[in-house]
């Protein structure tokens, strides 16, 4: 009886270490990193044409906070069309060739010559503002364990990003991907502290959208200002 307790420990052993060794293979082969994210990121965006959804937009800045809710409109390649209703009415809109913001209030316009995208918090909607995002910035998961468990219940890959050389825009960012791949909250810090938080919500992918909304028609006697931003060349 003896002789086979001892015949069966080292089966035991070796079928303990079996199941040890399969359940760590089932996590290498399911195992995904950041830059699997990054790459399935671009991917998705590649691969949509067109999209809308409505926005909420949260500004932080030296104790005082400000909200905006809007809807952004985005057509392969690069036209952009964003809606701010208030507080403060403006609206964005952008052929991917030029770009201007309208203030009603003001009745003015800035019209800005795109060489390239902006580190802005809308560039994470955008084919080419993801790629020059994750080119300018150093990425990460954001915590250990992704995708991360939201308060709804949902699951969200979050990353956070860092500015590869200090200059305009974001000095860090987060951004919550669904498991769909598609970036759906971002957040930003400038480098004097300032936090924008933007959250998009009944997103609906490849509609309808004419190139018609991409073009801006100055309104008459607006106040017109041409390229005011500085290159960070």
């Amino acid at each position: 009886m003896k002789s086979l307790k001892m015949s069966i420990i080292p089966v035991l052993v070796a079928a303990l270490c079996l199941g040890l060794v399969s359940d760590s293979r089932a996590d290498l082969f399911n195992f995904i990193t950041v830059t699997d994210i990054v790459k399935k990121v671009k991917k998705r965006f590649s691969e949509i044409d067109s999209y809308q959804a409505d926005f909420t937009m949260v500004s932080h800045k030296m104790g005082a906070v400000s909200r905006q809710t809007g809807t952004i409109k985005y057509k392969a390649s690069n036209k952009v069309l964003i809606d701010c209703f208030g507080p403060r009415r403006y609206q964005i809109v952008s052929d991917g060739r030029k770009m201007w913001i309208y203030i009603p209030a003001m009745n003015s316009v800035v019209r800005q010559d795109l060489k390239s995208d902006s580190d802005s918090i809308f560039s994470t909607g955008t084919k080419s503002g993801l790629k020059r995002l994750f080119s300018k910035y150093h990425y990460k998961f954001a915590s250990k364990n992704q995708p991360e468990l939201q308060s709804d219940g949902s699951k969200m890959y979050t990353l956070f990003l860092k500015q590869k050389e200090s200059r305009g825009g974001f000095r860090t960012m987060k951004l919550w991907v669904g498991e769909d791949f598609f970036i759906t909250r971002a957040e930003g810090e400038t480098a004097i502290g300032k936090k924008v938080e933007m959250d998009l919500r009944n997103i609906k992918t490849n509609v309808s959208l004419p190139n018609g909304l991409f073009k801006f028609d100055i309104p008459a006697q607006a106040k017109v200002v041409i390229n005011p931003l500085m290159s960070e060349e």
